[in-house]
């Protein structure tokens, strides 16, 4: 089907804003059976066929902002929708998503809406919750239940964990998410250090806190490392985790809603962080510098433990062996404080995922969009959201899918994520994601290794769950962590650099307190409450 490139609105022709890119990890999940497709590809033309007319495809519009622009002007053109477009019956035309969410945010409220939105929570206006209860998206439920939604909805009745983490709390089903599958990894980054150095300095592979400041200390007397422990976008969170905390809000071994900066253990960690600082082991820049600055301090051996992602940093480091052949970044096991312990916090990432299909409340045709949506979360579209194409990215040996020289080895030189994405799609988007595919797209085997390393099934303590507050339960909390964020940003600095006295941290729990931080502990407990009696 040919379609054109709709530049949706005359407010988005005014923005001028760079597309916004997302970078979310690589996950895994599984498929529904195909019995609803034949018949689902058949509903858009039934009434037709009954009239004795012939039938014309329903047209939607999509927001999407997670294309292949290298490849596709247009969206639409891409391999995976129109397999999408042949088996559901829906011309689907792609609205200009140039201008990210800030041309979303204009649309958001109006009647131009497209019909299916497809994005992350974080980019949306106040949440996909907030559009949900303002009435710019419909809940899935009315859908679900007549029957529009069979292969989604079976999927949910068979994950009820899944479920749980799908609806809100008032059951009310506001997308159709990501969902990773029960068996897959889901801890997808942590620490990396140099094993060529390690092995040439006769050192082990540090376990503990105290062994991992011993090794920065060789490393900077041995090989003239300044940058001892580097890392970007703050991004130094499994050393606070050590001492069994999380920085902000989390759930302790007492199932309560807990706010690490003000206790006891986070003193531990600032003391360790500065007393790092002074040793010059740890690099002043990583709290502020981009990613680029934290590259080239890796590539010029100026670092040996760095934090990076499976999929991102530790690919990207691989790359620069071809000017550094002897450098050896392998995955660090989490640091613990004595020799033996369980790494306390759970890195684990929830297996429903920030980004998913909306139907807007304008929608010209919700049965159509509802076919779209619901066709990744059967077997044939899930196969195709995947792996792409039998017989083209893909083929089946004994019973298992595995990616053909298209994809390990692309003759353009794209990376596997790159050639595969033209045929199943951006990964950033709705699916029952296979682990197979998420270990397939691993090429190397340092990244395979690294989930099994960074891996935390036993620990304790974990991040929160994707929670809904009330409206004015948002309004209260976001009020009230602007400014305790703000300052804490601020004043942890200042303790780790050495500008403030540790001596003050007293004094620095106290000035949170007063900022009501046990008001907004009680609102995410509230909020947790709720969240488990789902």
């Amino acid at each position: 089907m040919k379609r054109n490139y709709i530049k949706y609105g005359k407010k988005i022709l005014a923005l001028s804003l760079a597309a916004v890119l997302g970078a979310a990890s690589l996950t895994t999940g599984c498929g529904q059976s195909s019995s609803t497709e034949a018949s689902n590809k058949e509903n858009s033309s039934s009434e037709a066929a009954e009239a004795g007319t012939e039938a014309t495809a329903p047209v939607l519009t999509v927001w999407s902002d997670w294309g292949i622009s290298d490849y596709f002007k247009d969206q639409g053109d891409a391999y995976y929708w129109k397999a999408i477009e042949e088996a559901t019956g829906v011309d689907l035309q792609f609205i200009d998503s140039s201008g990210g969410k800030d041309a979303l945010s204009i649309l958001v409220g109006t009647d131009d809406l497209p019909d299916i939105i497809i994005e992350y929570d974080g980019t949306l206006p106040g949440g996909v919750q907030k559009m949900l209860a303002d009435g710019s998206i419909v809940p899935l439920n009315d859908l679900m239940d007549a029957g529009k939604l069979p292969n989604f909805k079976a999927y949910l009745d068979s994950d009820p964990e899944a479920d749980k983490l799908c609806k809100n709390d008032d059951g009310l089903y506001a997308w159709a998410p990501m969902i990773r599958k029960p068996d897959s990894p889901l801890v997808f980054n942590g620490n990396m250090i140099r094993q060529d150095w390690l092995d040439e300095l006769g050192l082990q592979m540090p376990e503990t806190i105290q062994e991992m400041e011993d090794t920065l200390l060789i490393f900077k007397e041995k090989k003239g490392c300044d940058a001892g422990f580097s890392f970007a976008y703050k991004n130094y969170d499994r050393i606070v985790n050590a001492y069994g905390i999380c920085e902000g809000m989390y759930i302790g071994k007492d199932n309560k809603v807990h706010f690490g900066a003000i206790e006891s253990e986070y003193l531990d960690f600032l003391t360790l962080f500065n007393r790092w600082m002074e040793m010059g082991i740890l690099d002043p820049d990583g709290f502020t510098q981009e990613i680029d600055a934290f590259y080239a301090k890796i590539a010029s051996g100026r670092t040996g433990l760095v934090w990076g992602n499976t999929g991102g940093e530790l690919g990207k480091i691989e790359t620069m062996k071809s000017e550094n052949p002897e450098m050896d970044f392998q995955p660090a096991p989490n640091p613990v404080l004595n020799k033996g312990d369980v790494f306390p916090v759970d890195q684990s990432n929830y297996r429903v995922n920030s980004i998913g299909y909306m139907i807007s409340s304008t929608c010209a045709d919700m049965d159509a969009a509802a076919r779209v949506i619901d066709y990744v979360y059967g077997e044939e579209g899930n196969m195709r959201a995947n792996f792409g194409e039998e017989g083209v990215t893909y083929e089946m040996k004994d019973g298992k899918p595995v990616f053909t020289d298209l994809v390990l080895n692309n003759p353009e030189g794209l990376s596997i994520q790159k050639a595969l994405s033209l045929y199943a799609g951006n990964n950033n988007k709705p699916f029952l994601v296979e682990k197979d595919m998420m270990l397939g797209n691993y090429a190397l085997e340092v990244q395979k290794k690294s989930l099994e390393v960074w891996a935390t099934p036993d620990a304790p303590v974990k991040k929160m769950p994707p929670l809904t507050m009330t409206a004015e339960e948002a309004q209260e909390y976001n009020s009230l962590m602007t400014d305790i964020q703000t300052y804490l940003d601020e004043f942890k600095l200042k303790f780790i650099m050495g500008t403030e006295s540790l001596e003050n941290y007293p004094h620095f729990v106290e000035n949170i307190q007063k900022m009501n931080i046990d008001r907004a502990i009680e609102i995410q407990q509230a909020a947790y409450e709720r969240y488990l009696a789902r």
